[in-house]
């Protein structure tokens, strides 16, 4: 598989959970055909989300983005082929390998893309004001997330913030589509990761992984990203177990 991520550009964390940050993470070429195919059409006439955010996706009823890569995005339809393979998502597990020990991690040989147990999640969005995001962890489908931005900052806030989860000894256990959200007491920010064009942000979905983004304000652009997940199909099967959080300090 040619790879059309630069992962010798990655820079990896263990703290607060695990995450891959990579600048660069396209090579030019790619980055301007990515950006010349980009939906800023089909965008133009998605709903609001989320207090400002506008998106298609690969999946839900309409699956929209897969009409549109086969007719007109030949470059985002390769780049989505890449990454919607076991190869891909396996890589990811042999990168987060203990932290998925540390968190009871559920995924047996045959939870697999080819084998119809996991899919790959994409949307490709546009921010503007208003967009926010609370502190929280991602739903408990989630297996690996992933943000990748592709314009520089021409608004305030709209970033990637990191929370602390050293002050909290359990996780709420998961039910449904429950999201809890955390307040800055309860999980500190520990690093803010600038929107920054051509940068991505790999992250495993343990139940520490708790995130935010900063209300976006006084914007002149749009903010372009996509957003993406490698998930479990069967939403009542949590893809890790351990909620005790025995990391605490």
């Amino acid at each position: 598989m040619k790879s059309m991520i630069n992962f010798k550009n990655q820079k990896k964390y263990s703290y607060p959970f695990d995450y891959l940050v990579i600048d660069d993470c396209f090579d030019t070429e790619t980055l301007d055909k990515l950006l010349d195919e980009w939906p800023s059409d089909k965008l133009a006439y998605a709903g609001s989300v989320m207090g400002g955010r506008r998106q298609i996706s690969n999946t839900g009823a309409e699956q929209a983005a897969l009409g549109w890569m086969g007719q007109s995005a030949p470059t985002w339809k390769s780049f989505y082929d890449y990454l919607n393979t076991d190869e891909m998502m396996n890589k990811f597990k042999k990168e987060f390998q203990p932290s998925l020990d540390t968190w009871g991690c559920t995924l047996e040989e045959d939870d697999s893309i080819f084998g119809l147990k996991m899919f790959l999640h994409v949307d490709w969005s546009e921010a503007g004001d208003g967009y926010v995001r609370e502190i929280h962890a991602d739903s408990q489908k989630r297996f690996v997330n992933f943000l990748i931005f592709f314009n520089d900052k021409q608004w305030d806030g709209g970033d990637f913030v990191i929370h602390s989860s050293d002050n909290i000894e359990e996780f709420p256990a998961p039910g449904g589509n429950y999201v809890k959200h955390y307040t800055e007491n309860d999980a500190p920010i520990h690093e803010v990761v600038q929107a920054k064009k051509n940068r991505a942000i790999f992250f495993l979905s343990s139940p520490n992984s708790l995130h935010s983004v900063s209300k976006q304000e006084n914007t002149k652009e749009y903010r372009k990203f996509i957003y993406g997940a490698y998930s479990r199909r069967d939403k009542m099967r949590p893809v890790f177990s351990n909620y005790t959080n025995t990391l605490k300090k």
